[in-house]
C-alpha cells in the first residue's frame, strides 16, 4: 500500500473530530496510575485480612450452649462429647440442627439422631402451615437421614419408639426461644408446652415409660421445672442439715412443677369407656384408699377438668400441699391423661401453664 494512503487512514478517524467536540474520559485527565496503584494496595490488604479471617476455624455455641465448629469452607460440625446434651430443634435454627444430626450419626448415636430428625420434620411442617410447599434444603437432608435411620432400626421397634416419640420443635429463634410444640406419631396428638418445662427424656437414658400388654399399650412422658427452696421466716440451715444427716440424706427433694402426658392404645375393643377411664390411671399411679387417707387426697371437678389436692411431708418433717390439674380424654382405641402438679404456692404460674397446654391439645382423627 502507498505510504501516503496509510498515513491518511491512520489520521482520518481523529481528523473527523474538532477539538471542541472531542469527548475525553475524565480519568485520563488525572494522574490515574498513582491512584490505581494506591487503590490496588488498599484492596490487597483488605482481601488479605478477609482471607485470614476465613481461613480460621471458629468455635461457636448454639442457643443451648453446645459447641460447634465453622470451617473455612463454611462446613459446620458439632462436637459430640461429654458436655453435649440432647435438645429439641429450634424452628429458625433447623438448618443448624441438621448438622447436629449428622454429627450424632457419625458417632453412632442413631436413636438420638432419629429423635432430632423427627423434630426437624415437625419444624418443616410448622413452616409449611404458614407457607405452602415449604421444603428447603435442610428439610430434604433431614428427611433423607431420618428415613435411613428408621429403616436401619426397624428391627427394634420398641427401642426406636421409646427413643423418638414424642418429638418436638421450639417455636421462635435462638434469641427468643418460643414454646415447645410436641407431637406424637403413634398416639396422633399435638400440644404446646412452656419452654420452662424441660423434657426428662433429654437427660435420662429412658425417656419416660412404656408398657406393652396383651390388651393395650401405654406411654408416659414428663416435663419438669425445678423451683427454688421454700424458706420460712424461722429457717435454720444448720438444723435442717442435721435432720437430713440423721436420716442419712444429703439434700431434700427439690420443689418442682411437673407436667405429664400419658397415652393408651387399646388393642381389645370395649376394654374401657369414657366414664371409667380415669380409674386406669389412678391404679397405675398407686392411688388406693390407704394413700388417699394418708395424704388427705381430694379431687374436685372444675370446668370439665379435675383439680386434686394432697399433703406432702418432706424429709425434715415439714408439711405442705400440692395440687394437680387433670384432663382425661378417651375415644377408643386412644386415651389420654394430661396433668400438671405443683406446690400450692405456685398456683398462679400453674394456671398460666395449664391454660396454654389445654388450649393447644389436639388429637388427630384416624
Amino acid at each position: 500500500m502507498n505510504k501516503g494512503i496509510l498515513i491518511f487512514i491512520l489520521v482520518l478517524p481523529f481528523a473527523l473530530f474538532s477539538e471542541e467536540t472531542l469527548i475525553v474520559d475524565p480519568l485520563l485527565q488525572r494522574p490515574w496510575i498513582s491512584d490505581a496503584e494506591a487503590e490496588e494496595k488498599t484492596s490487597y490488604h483488605r482481601f488479605l485480612a478477609s482471607s485470614l479471617e476465613t481461613t480460621k476455624t471458629r468455635l461457636k455455641q448454639d442457643a443451648f450452649g453446645r459447641n460447634y465448629h465453622v470451617y473455612p469452607s463454611l462446613k459446620i460440625r458439632y462436637t459430640i462429647d461429654n458436655d453435649y446434651h440432647k435438645e429439641f430443634p429450634i424452628l429458625e435454627d433447623a438448618d443448624l440442627a441438621v448438622r447436629e444430626m449428622e454429627a450424632l450419626v457419625g458417632v453412632r448415636r442413631e436413636k438420638d439422631a432419629l429423635f432430632l430428625g423427627k423434630g426437624i420434620g415437625l419444624c418443616q411442617r410448622i413452616h409449611e402451615e404458614k407457607q405452602k410447599s415449604f421444603m428447603p434444603l435442610w428439610a430434604k437432608e433431614a428427611n433423607v437421614i431420618t428415613s435411613r435411620l428408621s429403616n436401619r432400626l426397624s428391627d427394634k421397634p420398641e427401642e426406636m419408639f421409646l427413643a423418638s416419640d414424642p418429638f418436638g420443635c421450639y417455636a421462635g429463634g435462638p434469641e427468643s426461644l418460643g414454646n415447645l410444640i410436641l407431637e406424637s406419631e403413634t398416639f396422633r396428638y399435638r400440644l404446646m408446652i412452656p419452654n420452662t418445662l424441660r423434657y426428662e427424656g433429654l437427660f435420662r437414658t429412658n425417656a419416660g415409660h412404656i408398657r406393652l400388654e396383651k390388651n393395650y399399650m401405654y406411654r408416659l412422658v414428663r416435663f419438669v421445672e425445678f423451683l427454688s427452696p421454700f424458706r420460712k421466716d424461722d429457717w435454720d440451715d444448720m438444723e435442717e442439715a442435721l435432720t437430713l444427716q440423721t436420716a442419712g440424706l444429703t439434700k431434700k427433694a427439690p420443689r418442682k412443677i411437673l407436667f405429664s402426658i400419658a397415652s393408651t392404645f387399646d388393642t381389645t375393643p370395649r376394654l374401657r369407656n369414657v366414664k371409667d377411664y380415669f380409674r386406669f390411671w389412678d391404679k397405675m399411679r398407686g392411688l388406693n384408699p390407704k394413700m388417699i387417707q394418708e395424704r388427705s387426697f381430694t379431687r374436685t371437678e372444675e370446668n370439665g377438668d379435675y383439680v386434686s389436692k394432697w399433703k406432702v411431708v418432706d424429709e425434715t418433717g415439714n408439711a405442705s400441699y400440692y395440687q394437680m390439674k387433670e384432663y382425661y380424654f378417651y375415644k377408643a382405641p386412644l386415651g389420654f391423661l394430661i396433668s400438671l402438679s405443683y406446690p400450692e404456692s405456685e398456683k398462679a404460674k400453674a394456671d398460666t401453664y395449664w391454660n396454654l397446654i389445654r388450649s393447644e391439645f389436639k388429637v388427630r382423627e384416624y
